[in-house]
């Protein structure tokens, strides 16, 4: 009950969707303490380190498989570089996200989700991509 292991975001999203509902603002699995462990010759997966504000790789039991994946859930600073994907859904909701062209965060009230470019608040946004004000 309540364990989230094994369930794609995706998933979460879709069944968030569905029932009318946003999804969490912040994924549970952006919330582990554990520190990496880094050998050689293991297997990585990726682990979020929320003091630094960044994903780093662990050796087989962290909550990503990918960098790429742990950075768009988890909202890290390198997410700001990346354009946002046009998408649709049933009940939109007002998201934030980084405008490289000028340096500010900017409301769009058709967001999905909150991965990737997309923050649920104006402070989070320009916090993570150290914006100026709009």
């Amino acid at each position: 009950h309540g364990r989230l292991e094994g369930v794609s975001v995706f998933a979460l999203v879709a069944l968030a969707c569905s029932q009318g509902r946003k999804p969490p603002a912040h994924d549970p699995r952006c919330q582990s303490s554990r520190p990496p462990i880094q050998n050689p010759g293991c297997n990585k997966t990726f682990v979020y380190i929320k003091s630094r504000k960044s994903c780093a790789w662990t050796c087989g039991r962290g909550q990503f498989v990918t960098r790429n994946e742990c950075d768009r859930i988890c909202r890290t600073p390198v997410v700001c570089t990346w354009d946002r994907p046009f998408e649709t859904c049933v009940k939109p909701f007002k998201v934030y996200y980084f405008q490289k062209q000028t340096g500010t965060c900017a409301l769009d009230i058709g967001g999905c989700r909150y991965s990737g470019n997309n923050f649920p608040t104006l402070k989070e946004c320009q916090r993570t991509c150290k914006a100026g004000k709009p």
